[in-house]
C-alpha cells in the first residue's frame, strides 16, 4: 500500500524552503491559503520551544472548481496540505497526497483522475524545492 503523504528533504532551513515552495506552487497554479507556524503557536500559549513545523493550506482555484462541480463534497477535503518543519537539522517537506485522501473519502473515477493530476504538480513542487 502506498503511503498516504509524499516527503522530501532540503538542505535549506525551513523559512527559506516555505518560501521556495510557495514560488514553485505559485509557477503551477497554486496559491498559499494559509500558513501555521505551530512552533510559534505552542511557544505563544505554553512556552514550549520545539523544532520549526510550519503547516500550509494551498489550492489551485482552476482545480478545486473542476472538482467541486463533480461532487460539492469534495469540498471536506479543500485545501491541500504541505508541512515543512526541521528535526534533527534535516529540513522536510512533506504533502498529504490528494489521491489518498479522495480514495479513502470519496473514490470515484473522475475525481481520482483530478487528485492523481493535482498530486503530479504538488509532486513537482516538493521536489524542485528540495533540490536546494
Amino acid at each position: 500500500m502506498e503511503s498516504s503523504t509524499y516527503e522530501r528533504f532540503s538542505t535549506e532551513g525551513v523559512e527559506e524552503a516555505v518560501a521556495r515552495l510557495g514560488a514553485e506552487l505559485k509557477r503551477r497554479g497554486f496559491g498559499i491559503l494559509s500558513t501555521v507556524r505551530v512552533h510559534d503557536i505552542l511557544l505563544e500559549k505554553t512556552e514550549a520551544v520545539i523544532e520549526p513545523i510550519v503547516l500550509l493550506d494551498v489550492c489551485s482555484p482552476r482545480h478545486a472548481l473542476a472538482a467541486l462541480s463533480v461532487s460539492r463534497e469534495v469540498a471536506i477535503l479543500l485545501p491541500c496540505k504541505l508541512e515543512v518543519s526541521s528535526e534533527q537539522g534535516r529540513t522536510r517537506i512533506t504533502l498529504q497526497r490528494p489521491t489518498s485522501l479522495i480514495g479513502a473519502f470519496l473514490p470515484r473515477p473522475k475525481l481520482e483522475r483530478m487528485g492523481a493530476e493535482i498530486e503530479q504538480s504538488l509532486k513537482e513542487a516538493v521536489d524542485a524545492s528540495a533540490e536546494a
